[in-house]
C-alpha cells in the first residue's frame, strides 16, 4: 500500500488529474452550462473546485507529507490517508454526478476538517507551535467551506461568494507561507548561496496585510478601501521578491516558475487595487492570483517534491515539465492580460486559456504518473524537498 504511505502521491496525482478533468468540464459548459452541478451555479462550482478541489489537493499532498517529516509521527498514512483522500475524491465526483448537495456538503466539509486534524494533531502532540499559523489557516478553511455550503443550501445568501473568496485567499496565504520557506531555501541550495535572513517585519506585513485584504474584499467588495490595502501590500511583496531574487534562477527549470508564480500573485494584488477603484472586474484579479499564482506554484511544487520524495534528482526533472510551465505561463497571460488589452475577444481568450490549462495538466499527469504510482528507486540520488 505504498501509494498511500505518503500524502504527496495520491493528492498530487489526484489534484493534477482533476485539474484536467474539471477544466474540460468547464470548457464544455462555457459560456452556457447544460449541467446542474448539484444545484450550484456553474461559475461558483468552477471557482470552488479550483480552490477546494485542485489547489487544496496539492497543498494537502505537500503539507501532510511535510508534517510527518517535521514531527516524526505517522499521522497521514495508510488507511487514514486513504479515507481522507476518499472524502476529497467523493466530493469532487458528487458534483459531476449531480448528487444531492447536502451529501456533498457533509463529505467535503468532512475532508477539510480531516485535513485540519491530520495536520494539527501531530503538531499538538510534539508541541511544534511554530507551525500553528498554518494550522489556524487550515481551520479557517473548514469555516470557509462551511460558509460556501450554507450558500449552496440557500441558508445564507452571501455564502457562496464569501466562502469562495475566503477559500481562495486562505489557500493563497498557505501558499505564501510555504513560499516564504521554500523559495529562499531552494534558491540557496541550487545556486550555492549563503542563507539569507528574512526580515520579520516583511513577513508580518506580507501575510497580515494579505489576510486584511481578504477581509476587505469579503465585507466591502468593490470599495475604495480595498485599494488602500492592496497597493501598499503589493509593494511589500515586491520588496520581498527582489530580496529573494537572483539572476541565475531563470536558468533552473524547477525554480523560475516559483518566482513567476509569486510575481503573478503580486500582480493580482495590484489588480485588486484597481478593482477597489472600480476600474477593473474582480474576475481578472482573481485569475491573476489563481491561474497565474496558484497554477504555476502548485504545478512546480508537485514537480519538485515528487522527485525529491521518491529519491530522484531534483536538478534533473523530466524534460516535458518545461513545456508545462511555459504553457501555464501563456495560459495565465491569455486569461489575465489579454481581456484587459482586448476585451472584445473575451470569450476567445477564455477558451484558449482553458485549453492551455487542460493540456498543461494533462501532460503533467502523464509525466508524473509512473513517478508517483511506482515504488521509489532504492538509491537516493537527489535532494529531499
Amino acid at each position: 500500500m505504498f501509494f498511500f504511505d505518503r500524502a504527496f502521491r495520491s493528492f498530487f496525482l489526484g489534484g493534477s488529474f482533476f485539474a484536467t478533468v474539471s477544466m474540460l468540464v468547464w470548457w464544455f459548459n462555457f459560456p452556457q452550462s447544460s449541467l446542474n452541478f448539484s444545484g450550484v451555479l456553474p461559475m461558483y462550482w468552477h471557482g470552488h473546485e479550483m480552490i477546494f478541489g485542485y489547489a487544496l489537493a496539492t497543498v494537502s499532498g505537500f503539507l501532510l507529507t511535510a508534517v510527518m517529516n517535521w514531527t516524526g509521527l505517522n499521522s497521514a498514512s495508510g488507511k487514514k490517508l486513504l479515507v481522507l483522500f476518499g472524502l476529497w475524491l467523493s466530493a469532487r465526483l458528487g458534483y459531476l454526478f449531480n448528487l444531492p448537495i447536502e451529501w456533498i456538503a457533509v463529505v467535503d466539509i468532512g475532508f477539510t476538517l480531516g485535513l485540519f486534524l491530520h495536520f494539527f494533531i501531530p503538531i499538538l502532540k510534539t508541541k511544534q507551535w511554530k507551525q500553528s499559523g498554518l494550522a489556524v489557516k487550515f481551520l479557517l478553511l473548514v469555516f470557509a467551506n462551511g460558509m460556501y455550503y450554507l450558500g449552496a443550501l440557500n441558508i445564507f445568501s452571501q455564502g457562496l461568494y464569501w466562502g469562495m473568496i475566503a477559500g481562495l485567499f486562505l489557500v493563497l496565504a498557505i501558499n505564501l507561507t510555504m513560499m516564504r520557506r521554500l523559495i529562499p531555501f531552494f534558491t540557496e541550495k541550487a545556486l550555492g548561496l549563503p542563507e539569507k535572513v528574512n526580515e520579520k517585519w516583511i513577513d508580518f506585513l506580507a501575510i497580515g496585510g494579505f489576510l486584511a485584504l481578504m477581509v476587505a474584499v469579503i465585507i466591502a467588495p468593490g470599495h475604495w478601501f480595498i485599494s488602500v490595502i492592496a497597493f501598499p501590500l503589493a509593494v511589500v511583496h515586491i520588496v520581498r521578491w527582489v530580496k529573494w531574487h537572483h539572476p541565475k534562477v531563470w536558468q533552473l527549470t524547477l525554480l523560475w516558475p516559483l518566482y513567476l508564480s509569486y510575481a503573478f500573485m503580486i500582480f493580482g494584488m495590484v489588480l485588486y487595487g484597481f478593482v477597489g477603484l472600480k476600474m477593473l472586474n474582480e474576475s481578472i484579479a482573481i485569475h491573476a492570483l489563481a491561474a497565474g499564482g496558484i497554477g504555476l506554484l502548485c504545478s512546480s511544487i508537485m514537480a519538485r517534491i515528487s522527485l525529491g520524495h521518491t529519491n530522484r534528482n531534483v536538478f534533473a526533472p523530466p524534460k516535458m515539465v518545461i513545456f508545462v510551465f511555459i504553457l501555464l505561463t501563456i495560459t495565465a497571460v491569455l486569461r489575465v492580460l489579454m481581456p484587459i488589452v482586448d476585451s472584445t475577444h473575451y470569450a476567445l481568450w477564455m477558451q484558449l486559456s482553458q485549453w492551455g490549462w487542460i493540456l498543461s495538466f494533462m501532460v503533467l499527469t502523464v509525466v508524473y504518473w509512473p513517478i508517483l504510482t511506482k515504488p521509489s528507486p532504492a538509491k537516493d540520488t537527489g535532494i529531499l524537498l
